[in-house]
């Protein structure tokens, strides 16, 4: 009978494949697929199940035979042997196991899922003896890379979105005292990790089902000596050097870690299982289960006593929801057919064309892929220009590379998705402030007389408006600048309807296509004090009544707890990014209404600015006006920065090379608007510290380059240790401020630096 079961769905699997590519079945969002329960099904009594099947059990390749034959047929032995090594595992300790088929209907793979009950100490003694980085599982494997994730609640928490940050971490000893690799470094030991992460910051507590997922992965001899060097030389590494570097599981090096190696010899782990690296733990946790290809085929889900095991039965509930980005941007070599409704969307598209992306989540990954696809047809190619975030940087970087010259693409920010191929000098960057840009198009400047932009929107409401959601940036000025422009929209029901003039009509959009793909939002990471006390500082600062902007980062983690802790009320926002900063101290009821360019951050922020009259979006030439801004009393603008000189100039773009690092933004408008405003503050908050303490922020000399924003343009600088209120101040009396609030280690070294430049006295070194 199970035989039969599974030999049925394997039928009904190939129907469906078969469809698909005749064309009388259209692509369908199908996240996974169960193909068959067995060995226990997640039941307790799965044992007596077990000795009831008999012969199955003897012929126990049945369950997997699809599996290890995928995996060897693509040339992954390693991922073969692991599965048979987890399969053997699960039989040996009568485990419930369970066959899932993942990822796109183009590219569909299945894996082995296997119950681990955490509550089981014997079993999870074995798990951990026979699953780690020192020792063989099985012989043709040298050692295991165990990579282990929190679960993450998407279905569970009451708002419907992932509940708390989510961690992931390398395990690499059987022993619970042994550290766990995180962010790059050695961190916690296993034992606190799981302590603090599996079962302290579940919101479920005790009640949870599930607690993780282990990711198995195989190494060879040559791989497993790599990724010691990998471990023990971050300098060596070609990405993520820094010790906060969240995304590093997916850039674990497993060919040849060493200076000036092309990335090709490297082997990143997800470019070995077929897929882009991401920035989030949550993100990389998805993919690793979703869009890895048949090299890991090997999952333990990590459950909590009986109640977990009923889960399992129901794994569909509690398996991580697809990747946030679209699959044609993270599976590696998947293309669009040629009927695509989205590249049938893209034939407005005029040869040579100048193309305008919106930022961060306005952006379309989807559109930009399948403008890649289409510009290969196009003998002139197109000129793209991308603001910041939304667009990934693998997405660019295969733009680039592929294309020869068709596809060129201008920067008109400097962000994280860019750097990569900015400095490799196959990206250029137009420098200006967010403010300029819609000036240069209203002008009809040659660069931005743009014939096609490529936007999101909701679907639309009963008057027939089509909502630009958390954006408005330039895409109006440009509707208005450039009338016949060529708007392609992607329809996507996660994009909120927002409040504001930020909308189309029907007769606006060219062409369409449709998406349920999650908007972009950045990278979270936990609150330290560092962040809680920049907040508290800044809620003492930040007067009530005063209008505020803030920047991007996770430095202004602490500000609504620190304006709620100062009694702060009444504040309005007037602001380029709207956050979940601003959402969360809006939700506390310190911030009562608010304007913005664009918002970005979580999916529980969409949900929020949907139909939210309180936030109201405008073009970025309105809210980027240093003329406006100086004209509101009280206005207060808080930026950050990477470096702040003991003049108190301020470095946002250069990095210690030399080498543009980001783009000034909207920061320098904001920083001049306030410093000119009536009872105004311009606020730089910064941490004291960079590169894991290993240099300080507060600094005589900044790094070789044009200054960010002058120091007669900043009022007050915030760091964990103070606030240095550098208005109407001497320069002797503004380093001696800053050097007050930078870390206590540096406070000397820049006291003296400061007397031999003669901006201190020698009676001034006492202080420090």
């Amino acid at each position: 009978m199970l035989n039969l079961r599974i030999h049925k769905l394997f039928f009904l699997s190939i129907v469906l494949s078969l469809g698909l590519q005749l064309g009388f079945l259209g692509p369908v969002a199908a996240p996974f697929n169960i193909i068959e329960a067995a060995y226990g099904g997640g039941v307790a009594d799965g044992a007596e199940l077990i000795e009831g099947l008999g012969e199955e059990v003897v012929d126990r390749d049945v369950l997997c035979r699809g599996i290890l034959q995928a995996s060897r047929n693509k040339g992954f032995e390693t991922g073969a042997l692991t599965n048979e090594a987890v399969q053997e595992f699960a039989i040996a300790h009568h485990l419930p196991m369970r066959v899932i088929e993942v990822g796109p209907l183009e590219r569909r793979v299945q894996r082995l899922v296997v119950g681990l009950d955490m509550t089981d100490e014997a079993l999870m003694k074995d798990y951990y003896e026979k699953f780690n980085f020192r020792k063989s599982p099985k012989e043709g494997i040298a050692a295991s890379l165990v990579l282990e994730f929190a679960w993450e609640q998407q279905k569970i928490a009451t708002n419907g979105e992932s509940a708390g940050y989510i961690t992931g971490v390398f395990r690499p000893d059987a022993e619970m005292t042994a550290p766990i690799y995180r962010w790059g470094r050695p961190d916690l030991s296993y034992s606190a990790w799981k302590a603090q992460w599996l079962f302290g910051k579940n919101p479920l507590g005790a009640d949870a089902p599930v607690f993780g997922f282990s990711h198995i992965l195989g190494l060879t001899d040559a791989e497993k000596a790599n990724v010691e060097i990998f471990l023990a030389n971050k300098d060596l590494r070609a990405k993520c050097k820094a010790d906060n570097c969240v995304a590093w599981t997916s850039t674990i090096e497993l060919g040849t870690t060493a200076l000036n190696e092309p990335d090709a010899n490297r082997k990143f782990l997800f470019s070995e299982l077929g897929m882009s690296r991401s920035m989030a733990h949550f993100e990389i946790g998805r993919r690793l289960v979703h869009a890895a290809n048949e090299r890991h085929t090997s999952i333990f889900v990590f459950l909590n006593g009986a109640k977990g095991k009923e889960a399992f039965s129901e794994i569909e509930k509690y398996l991580p929801p697809n990747p946030k980005i679209p699959y044609i941007n993270v599976i590696k070599g998947l293309g669009l057919p040629p009927d695509s409704p989205i590249l049938q969307a893209m034939k407005v598209i005029p040869n040579k064309a100048k193309i305008f992306f919106p930022i961060a989540a306005g952006a379309s990954p989807e559109g930009f892929t399948a403008l890649v696809q289409y510009a290969g047809t196009l003998p002139g190619g197109v000129d793209i220009h991308l603001l910041v975030n939304g667009i990934s940087e693998s997405a660019i970087q295969n733009a680039v590379s592929a294309s020869g010259d068709q596809i060129r693409i201008h920067g008109l920010f400097l962000g994280g998705n860019l750097r990569k191929v900015y400095h490799e000098g196959k990206v250029d960057v137009i420098p200006g402030y967010l403010g300029d840009f819609p000036k240069l198009v209203a002008e009809g400047h040659n660069s931005f007389q743009y014939d096609a932009m490529i936007v999101r929107v909701s679907p639309p409401d009963a008057s027939g408006h089509y909502s630009l959601g958390p954006n408005n940036d330039m895409i109006m000025s440009i509707l208005r600048a450039r009338p016949n422009i060529k708007v392609i929209a992607e329809v996507n029901p996660n994009v909120p309807f927002t409040t504001g003039k930020n909308y189309l009509l029907e007769s606006e959009i060219a062409s369409k296509f449709t998406s349920n793909v999650a908007l972009a939002g950045p990278a979270v990471v936990p609150l330290t004090d560092v962040e809680t006390k920049i907040g508290n500082y800044l809620g003492d600062l930040i007067d009530s009544g005063s209008t505020l902007q803030i920047g991007i980062g996770n430095i202004f983690g602490g500000l609504t707890d620190g304006l709620v802790r100062s009694g702060k009320k009444d504040i309005r926002a007037f602001t380029e990014m709207f956050g979940d900063p601003l959402m969360d101290s809006m939700k506390a009821g310190v911030i009562t209404r608010a304007e913005t360019g664009f918002a970005y951050g979580s999916d529980g922020l969409y949900k929020w600015l949907d139909h939210n009259e309180y936030v109201r979006f405008e073009e970025t030439g309105y809210i980027n006006d240093p003329a406006r801004v100086a004209g509101i009393e009280h206005f207060h603008a808080v930026n950050t920065a990477l470096q702040v000189d003991l003049y108190g100039n301020v470095n946002a773009m250069i990095g210690p090379d030399g080498k543009r690092m980001s783009s000034s933004g909207g920061q320098v408008e904001f920083m001049s608007g306030a410093s000119k405003s009536k009872y105004g503050k311009a606020i730089i908050a910064i941490r004291s510290t960079a590169k894991g303490g290993t240099v300080s922020t507060i600094t005589m000399d900044l790094y070789r380059g044009p200054v960010t924003t002058p120091h007669e343009m900043v009022t007050h600088v915030v760091t964990e240790y103070g606030v240095a209120n550098l208005s109407g101040k001497s320069e002797r009396d503004r380093a001696l401020a800053l050097i007050q609030v930078a870390h206590p280690v540096y406070r000397k070294e820049l006291a003296q630096q400061a007397l031999e430049r003669g901006l201190i006295k020698e009676a001034d070194l006492a202080r420090f």
